[in-house]
């Protein structure tokens, strides 16, 4: 051919060259420019808005706010699928604020980390022999507080009733409480001031020091103390006052009733705008019955009884939460356990009046709900209410502006629990609502917005895909073979169009 012979001399080639290498640095600095810009310029959305680590305006909002940094530590083995759960969550955090310093360590891969990690944290961990407790959580730390550590059992619930009624066959994760957990800790680092709880004691209350299962409070303690409330005991009747350092009074499930000047104090309390947590033993009259009624609340001796939800111990597995309510939105998607329990609600007249205290039903049973009260003999339970019906056993009770009262402690809020067993060590942990209700629960009343609003669990979606036999063999074909030799053939084409 006529152009067989054209070639370029050794300066043009050069010159060519060196247009070609130009081009490539030219192409080189645009892409690292353009990585530059969006490294530090970028937008984030997800296109599934049922994404678990998609953040809500309250985390971004806390997360922007914070003033020194946050030390994360993540003691997780990586191979667990709870894992990639908590790592995406992280890193989304990460893009919002260079506060977040996180530090990964899977304690198989290095147990040198791992075990620096136990030594250093030790005393701040539950004690125990099992090394379980130093592994598979998540330490969130900052400078001149105690670290808050998030356990590997928080962060989910599961399908429990489901699996007891036989309509699954395993257990499965059902939420994913990771947002709800992580900003929840940052918010309860960043707070300043401590607030105190006192527990009422000399009526055979659950003692918050006792370790013993059915008896001990020892694990709700603990609880208020991760969430930096400091945990005191007292004796009402010893006291001319509730102390004034009091931030929550929690009566823990007399089984005594106070005497009346007790009750008096309670009531004095209330009305300086105090915060009041109290928990009903399942019978006998504890003598705040009537102090309640004034705030529009109701407790009575009969005990909320569901067929259609009753467990182990004709207890209570509850689904049906209050949605309007702070406290209980968050729980939407979980299930709490709730032994034999008295029924307490509003009163007919509360929130009636411009200045009456407002009251919420918390926790309710299903449509088919009955009350339920001993025999004569004791030995039986029969039916006392004459239809079937939700009941409530629980309320929460707020009432500002209180005359008289300066406007720091302005606010008085109950919260009323018709049962003190669910949080006692052995079923605090039986279904992970009853903990989220506890922490919930206090956080609003001691009025910890913060920690409370637009932040709940995820709810985890299963995507199942059904096919035929025929579908399955016509699948495999196309993988195994359409695919590649497609592939294939168009590599043919190319190479013999090439060579001709």
């Amino acid at each position: 051919m006529e152009y067989d012979n054209i070639s370029f001399s050794a300066t043009k080639r050069r010159r060519i060259k060196l247009n070609v290498l130009g081009s490539l640095v030219g192409l080189l600095a645009v892409v690292i420019l353009l990585n530059l810009l969006g490294s530090r310029h970028f937008f984030r959305w997800h296109l599934d808005s049922r994404d678990t680590s998609k953040l809500s305006p309250m985390t971004v909002e806390a997360l922007k706010s914070l003033k020194q940094d946050v030390k994360v530590v993540v003691l997780f083995k990586e191979d667990l699928p709870l894992y990639a759960s908590i790592n995406n969550l992280l890193k989304e955090y990460e893009t919002v604020t260079s506060r977040l310093k996180v530090q990964r360590v899977d304690y198989i891969e290095n147990p040198q980390a791992a075990e620096a990690i136990k030594n250093k944290y030790r005393l701040t961990l539950p004690a125990s022999d099992k090394e379980t407790f130093f592994r598979d959580l998540v330490i969130f730390e900052v400078e001149g507080k105690p670290p808050r550590v998030i356990y590997e059992k928080e962060f989910s619930d599961f399908n429990v009733s489901d699996v007891v009624s036989g309509r699954e066959q395993k257990v499965k994760r059902i939420t994913f409480k990771g947002e709800m957990l992580f900003t929840g800790a940052l918010a309860s680092l960043m707070e300043t001031g401590e607030r105190v709880a006192y527990f009422s004691m000399g009526h055979n209350e659950f003692d918050p020091e006792e370790k013993d299962e059915l008896s001990g409070y020892s694990k709700f303690a603990e609880i208020l103390t991760q969430n930096y409330v400091k945990v005191k005991k007292f004796h009402i009747w010893a006291e001319e006052t509730v102390p004034a350092d009091c931030n929550l009074l929690i009566v823990p499930g007399p089984k005594k009733p106070l005497v009346d000047q007790e009750v008096v104090k309670v009531g004095e309390y209330l009305k300086r705008g105090g915060s009041l947590l109290v928990l009903f033993p399942q019978s006998g009259a504890t003598r705040l019955e009537p102090l309640l009624k004034e705030w529009g609340v109701e407790v009575k001796d009969q005990l909320v009884y569901d067929p259609e939800v009753v467990r182990l111990n004709q207890g209570l597995m509850l689904t049906n939460f209050n949605s309007q309510s702070p406290i209980t939105r968050p729980l939407y998607g979980s299930q709490m356990y709730m032994p034999l329990t008295r029924a307490v609600s509003k009163t007919d007249y509360a929130g009636r009046a411009a200045d009456a205290p407002q009251v919420m039903e918390l926790l309710m049973s299903g449509a088919k709900g009955v009350l339920i009260a001993p025999t004569a003999d004791g030995k039986e339970m029969q039916v006392e209410s004459a239809q079937s019906q939700e009941y409530s056993m629980a309320v929460s009770v707020e009432k500002g502006a209180l005359q008289g009262v300066d406007s720091i402690k302005g606010t008085t809020r109950i919260v009323a629990v018709g049962s003190s067993v669910f949080l006692n060590n052995k079923w605090i942990d039986a279904s992970f609502g009853n903990r989220d209700f506890a922490v919930l629960a206090v956080n609003w009343l001691l009025d910890r917005s913060q920690l409370m609003k637009g932040v709940g669990p995820r709810a985890i979606v299963e995507y199942q895909l059904n096919l035929s036999d025929i579908q399955i063999n016509l699948l495999m074909w196309i993988m195994m073979a359409i695919v590649p030799g497609g592939v294939l053939g168009i590599g043919l084409i190319v190479w013999a169009r090439r060579r001709n």
